[in-house]
């Protein structure tokens, strides 16, 4: 199988450049290796092959999830 990484806000302290260096890179890999980003910057988000949300709903007091 192929290995699986999971990077939890990679992009943080990085600028939109190198953000797009780093989307670049993953999206160039993708037949080596699977990977789920965690991040808040829209830039991986239009370059990302699917998207899972996750938010709090208050009313069940549980999380709810929402796949494109």
């Amino acid at each position: 199988p192929a290995p699986f990484f999971v990077m939890d806000e990679v992009d943080a302290a990085l600028d939109n450049v190198n953000v797009l260096k780093v989307c670049n890179y993953i999206r160039q890999r993708s037949d080596d290796f699977q990977c789920i980003v965690i991040s808040l910057k829209d830039m991986f988000y239009e370059r990302s092959q699917s998207l899972v949300g996750i938010c709090r709903d208050v009313g069940t007091n549980s999380s709810r999830n929402l796949t494109l």
